[in-house]
């Protein structure tokens, strides 16, 4: 039952009269949504919701979700988690449509919704995000920016929107934010969002160029080649970035020189991108005094993704930054292993650079044919092969740079 509502010829309970005792076991049985109705009578009983006890919660935004807006979510361990979504909606009747097309969330016993019924804008959405934040003190999690409504994104409210983030300090540092718009939208997100993020994760299928004003501790997308260029990536300054690019490999070196040169990328830790063309360390490496490091003697591990994964790194070149600091650029696919021995094709890779680095022509080779080696009990030989080409060519793609 709502708490606004009782049975008819009833008289509602006069709670707030109930010695002290009473009402905390009365508050102790309240879900997150029944603390929030209760908080929005009146000054006294916002006070009173901000003091109760209540299940430690953090909170993920999504200011253009057609109607959820704040979702809170409950970390119970075993239990699961539970999610309780605040949606701002015009009406019952359509809220009601909303019900049955939820149904199966519905159902599902760990989704909540709860409705405003309210005009969706702005200032509804702030003044919720406000209200929430003050009663449950909850942790921001993340904000969403997904195309959720069938009327496609106005660029104007999106504006607004994220003017109304850049103004509410309260929020602190975002650690995540996603992306899921595209074309001017999300060229309107990047030239006006102006809060550093922890991470970004951004997916527009169609994009351009654009100037940025913030930072961004981790870049996670497959396909950034649309958006980022250097320019972008200087003003990320990431501590570490995961993305394919359009960079070539002089590009690649003129990343390594501005490194080097103590120019850009100060916060630079852990780099992989896979470049436009196969990585040729020639030419990435030149004039850069690099130091090739042995793959089967040279060994050194290093945590990323915060510390929540660790690899091991083989061998790689070694550059020195002008204060000192030393950072091991190679591949991923042929250098990285997690407690596991060398495979064969990363010392046949290594052999193969080896080779060339030591060479007097200052190209690479042209073509590799790579010789593979089906093992006993593969069913389907032929498309190991391909896979396993497939891979390796890939692999030849990829760039990474550790800073130590």
């Amino acid at each position: 039952m709502s708490l606004s509502s009782f049975p008819p010829n009833r008289k509602p309970i006069p709670l707030l009269r109930f010695p002290q005792l009473v009402r905390n076991e009365v508050f102790s049985n309240w879900d997150i949504f029944e603390i929030y109705q209760f908080s929005t009578l009146s000054k006294v009983t916002k006070s009173i919701s901000k003091q109760m006890k209540k299940p430690k919660t953090v909170m993920c935004l999504e200011p253009l979700g057609e109607y959820d807006k704040i979702t809170l979510t409950s970390k119970r361990g075993e239990e699961g988690d539970k999610w309780f979504k605040f949606s701002i909606c015009p009406s019952t009747e359509v809220w009601d449509k909303f019900l049955n097309e939820y149904d199966y969330f519905l159902r599902y016993g760990n989704y909540n919704y709860h409705p405003i019924f309210a005009e969706s804008s702005i200032e509804t959405f702030g003044s919720l995000v406000e209200h929430v934040q003050d009663v449950y003190a909850p942790d921001i999690e993340q904000v969403d920016f997904y195309n959720c409504s069938s009327r496609g994104i106005d660029e104007e409210e999106l504006k607004s929107y994220l003017n109304w983030f850049n103004g509410y300090k309260q929020l602190g540092k975002i650690p995540e934010i996603r992306v899921n718009i595209s074309g001017l939208a999300f060229k309107v997100f990047l030239e006006n969002w102006k809060l550093d993020v922890g991470t970004l994760i951004a997916t527009p299928e169609t994009s351009e160029l654009c100037p940025v004003d913030f930072k961004v501790d981790h870049l996670r997308r497959t396909d950034c080649v649309k958006w980022v260029d250097f320019n972008v990536l200087r003003r990320f300054d990431c501590v570490e970035a995961s993305t394919d690019t359009n960079f070539s490999n002089e590009d690649m070196n003129l990343f390594l020189k501005d490194w080097k040169e103590g120019r850009s990328y100060h916060r630079a830790y852990w780099m992989d991108f896979l470049i436009s063309e196969r990585v040729k360390w020639k030419k990435i490496l030149e004039g850069l005094d690099a130091e090739l490091r042995d793959l089967r003697t040279v060994k050194r591990t290093f945590r990323f993704n915060d510390n929540r994964q660790v690899w091991d790194y083989h061998g790689g070149f070694d550059i020195k930054r002008i204060d000192g600091k030393v950072a091991t650029v190679g591949y991923c696919y042929f250098q990285v292993t997690e407690n596991e021995p060398l495979r064969p094709e990363m010392l046949e890779e290594y052999d193969r650079v080896v080779r060339v680095w030591n060479s007097e022509d200052n190209d690479d080779e042209e073509e590799i044919e790579d010789v593979i080696v089906v093992p006993e009990g593969v069913v389907d030989e032929q498309r190991y092969i391909e896979s396993e080409k497939s891979e390796r060519r890939l692999g030849r793609y990829e760039f990474m740079m550790i800073v130590w």
